[in-house]
C-alpha cells in the first residue's frame, strides 16, 4: 500500500487510491487536515498537530509551524531547550500521517509519494525525502505539487497537446506553474511564485494593521501577548471569507 502525503506549510494531509478513486484518511480528530505544528511540553513529550497548534498561545516558545519554508537548509529550531532541523519536524508530521493511515487501512504502511513546491531545488527534495525515510517510510517519488493538482483535475487524460496554468496559494508560499502535455507525457516548463507569500502572511499583515492602528510597537509585547494577537487575526481573517 502506497500512501499520498501532501506535506504543507501549515496543513498536512494523507491519501490513499482505493477502489473508486483517492481517499483522504481522516486523523485522530477525525479530521482531513492536520496542522504542520510540532512542540514540546516540560515532560519532553512530542505533540504534533492540532494538539501542538493549542499549545501556540501557552506556549510558544515550546512550539513552531511553517518550518517547511526552511527545508534543506541548516536552520535550527529550539523547541523547550532540545534543537531540531526543518527536516527533523517534517518527518514527525510524517510520522504522524503514516500512523493515521495504519489505523485507518487496518495495515502497515511503508511506502509514501509526497508532494512538494515546483520550485524546491535538488536540496529541499532531498531533505523531503529524508524526512520521509526518518518517519519510516521508503519515498517512491517527489512529485510536483501542480503536477499532482493538474493529475487530479484529469488534464492528464486531454487528448489534444496543451499548456495550462496551475495557481497554487497555499498557506505560506505562492507558486504559478505551467505546465504542458505532450503525447501523455506532462513537463513543468515553468515556475514563479514566492516562497513568503501565503495565508501566513496575510494574517502577518493582519498583526501588524492592528498593532500599528492600536500604537503598539511589537517589540514591547511578550510572546505570548503576540500570539494571542496573531490567533486572533488569524480567525478574522478565516471569517472575511465566509
Amino acid at each position: 500500500m502506497i500512501i499520498g502525503i501532501d506535506l504543507g506549510t501549515t496543513n498536512s494531509l494523507v491519501s490513499f487510491f482505493g477502489e473508486n478513486g483517492p481517499i483522504i484518511i481522516p486523523n485522530k480528530f477525525g479530521e482531513n487536515l492536520t496542522p504542520s505544528v510540532i512542540s514540546i511540553n516540560n515532560d519532553k513529550e512530542l505533540l504534533i498537530g492540532k494538539e501542538a497548534k493549542e499549545r501556540i498561545i501557552a506556549h510558544p516558545e515550546c512550539t513552531k509551524a511553517a518550518f517547511k519554508r526552511s527545508m534543506g537548509s541548516d536552520k535550527e529550531f529550539i523547541l523547550n531547550g532540545l534543537k531540531f532541523t526543518a527536516e527533523d519536524l517534517s518527518s514527525f508530521v510524517i510520522k504522524s500521517l503514516k500512523e493515521d493511515a495504519e489505523i485507518y487501512l487496518g495495515k502497515k504502511v511503508e511506502e509514501a509519494i509526497i508532494s512538494v513546491p515546483a520550485y524546491f531545488n535538488d536540496k529541499q527534495r532531498k531533505a523531503t525525502e529524508r524526512a520521509g525515510k526518518l518517519a519510516g517510510l521508503k519515498v517512491e517519488r517527489i512529485v510536483n505539487e501542480p503536477t499532482a493538482a493538474a493529475i487530479a483535475y484529469g488534464l492528464h487524460n486531454k487528448k489534444n497537446n496543451t499548456k495550462f496554468l496551475v495557481f497554487d496559494l497555499g498557506g505560506g508560499t505562492l507558486d504559478v506553474s505551467i505546465l504542458e502535455i505532450y503525447k501523455n507525457i506532462m513537463e513543468v516548463r515553468a515556475v514563479s511564485g514566492d516562497n513568503y507569500l501565503g495565508g501566513e502572511d496575510f494574517t502577518d499583515i493582519l498583526v501588524n494593521m492592528f498593532l500599528n492602528h492600536n500604537k503598539l510597537d511589537i517589540n514591547d509585547l511578550d510572546s505570548k501577548t503576540l500570539a494571542i494577537i496573531n490567533k486572533n487575526c488569524e480567525k478574522a481573517k478565516i471569517e472575511f471569507s465566509t
